[in-house]
């Protein structure tokens, strides 16, 4: 991950990704539910069309077991009408889900512009300043040049100042990543 910017919309990706596969998984459901909806309404059609003849008994014989049959049928498309309720009440609401997820994923992602930080710009200012310290710290000792230019005391001011400007980068870019 780079320091550049702050990767806040990096979770949502995979919660984007997640709903997916959970749309799926509701989707092959639903189409159980068709399956099974369409079978039985073959199966439901072929009884409804069966007349048992008049001679039969209408009570305790094969006549009333085809209103059994009829009656057991009658539940089972009530049943297979799941597929309808998973479609409106499931997959609609977890399309929902992901549609918002993806809107507040470009929203983020537009905002990126603000959670840009420049704690590797400070933490390169923070080493040449450093650097210029040590090599102020070695003429100064030898008393080699101009030490006005180079006072150390002048020099570690600068340093003082880089290492606070770096500490406020990284402070603000903690307190990014935490929201």
């Amino acid at each position: 991950m780079s320091s550049d910017s702050v990767h806040v919309a990096d979770p949502y990706p995979a919660w984007r990704t997640y709903l997916k596969s959970l749309i799926t998984y509701f989707r092959e459901i639903q189409s159980s539910y068709d399956q099974r909806s369409k079978t039985i309404m073959k199966v439901s059609n072929v009884i409804s069309n069966t007349t048992a003849p008049t001679i039969f008994i209408s009570d305790g014989g094969l006549n009333e077991a085809t209103r059994i049959l009829n009656d057991y049928h009658k539940h089972a498309l009530a049943e297979s009408n799941k597929s309808r309720d998973i479609e409106i009440d499931v997959i609609q609401a977890l399309n929902g889900l992901r549609a918002d997820l993806s809107a507040k994923i470009k929203e983020i992602k537009g905002l990126s512009g603000d959670f840009k930080n420049s704690v590797d710009k400070e933490k390169e200012g923070t080493r040449k300043a450093v650097a210029a310290l040590e090599e102020a710290l070695q003429h100064y000792d030898h008393e080699d040049g101009d030490k006005s230019s180079n006072d150390p005391f002048i020099v570690r001011l600068a340093v003082e100042r880089n290492v606070e400007r770096q500490i406020d980068e990284e402070n603000y870019l903690h307190r990014v990543s935490l929201h």
